[in-house]
């Protein structure tokens, strides 16, 4: 079977509620862990992670044997970056630091098949199954159901926002608490009331323009505030989850914080 399914596009179509993770640690043992545990997506983050892109390879085909959609936030508008993740199967590519309508648009381009986009063809690919499903259908395809994610998290990228709205292609804008906050002149202080402001009114922005607003969160209690401001892509970080569990049995059996 082709290596691509829509179940992820029609979700964000629909305006399902997703719940994913953040990987930066290399395991594809832990990205089908969390396809097991019931996360909706997985995002394998090549922007602060280590993996190069024979690692993200497995990993994506560990979150397919798991039922989990795999993303890969890339480390930029990189053209090239863009185009190799694609071709080894991702379903999603979430590209940082896109701060303008211009940026917006090369980052569509690269991610989708001409008549919509400029991304290289080629049939050999592991997302065309190395050619046993290329040809026509396999472009109509990608450009279906591939997904694209674009950061906001700069000043520059929010006063752009309704520019980069307007972008066609575009099913996410993903909200950057952290950056943003030191962009704005908080730093490490995504919690200020002109941050979280700031973080509401873009979300109300996005779903106003019918895109999926995302967000990264730090504990449930955000989860649930973000949720029912309207956001729909939700993620945690791995290490976030993985180290909560860690100091909670520590704290369990020795005592300590």
């Amino acid at each position: 079977m082709p290596v691509f399914d829509e179940r992820f596009v029609v979700a964000l179509r629909e305006h399902r509620p997703l719940l994913g993770v953040f990987m930066g640690l290399t395991s594809p043992a832990l990205v089908e862990m969390s396809g097991h545990a019931g996360f909706d997506f997985v995002v394998i983050d090549n922007e602060h992670g280590p993996a190069a892109i024979e690692t993200t390879e497995h990993m994506i085909r560990a979150a397919r044997v798991a039922g989990i959609t795999p993303i890969v936030r890339v480390s930029g508008a990189n053209t090239q970056e863009i185009l190799r993740t694609l071709d080894v199967g991702a379903s999603a590519v979430q590209v940082p630091q896109v701060n303008t309508a211009e940026q917006a648009q090369l980052v569509v381009n690269a991610a989708k098949y001409p008549p919509q986009g400029q991304r290289g063809v080629a049939f050999s690919t592991r997302a065309a199954g190395y050619g046993f499903f290329g040809g026509l259908p396999h472009l109509q395809r990608s450009n279906a159901e591939t997904a694209v994610i674009t950061h906001i998290e700069t000043a520059e990228a929010v006063t752009n926002l309704d520019a980069m709205l307007a972008i066609e292609g575009i099913d996410v804008m993903f909200i950057g608490p952290t950056d943003l906050s030191v962009s704005m002149g908080y730093p490490g202080n995504p919690g200020h009331p002109n941050v979280q402001s700031t973080i509401a009114d873009c979300i109300r922005r996005i779903i106003a323009a019918d895109k999926t607003a995302g967000l990264l969160v730090a504990n449930v209690d955000e989860y649930h505030k973000f949720a029912e401001m309207g956001a729909n892509y939700l993620a945690f970080n791995i290490t976030n989850i993985v180290g909560g569990a860690m100091r909670s049995t520590v704290s369990g059996t020795k005592g300590t914080k």
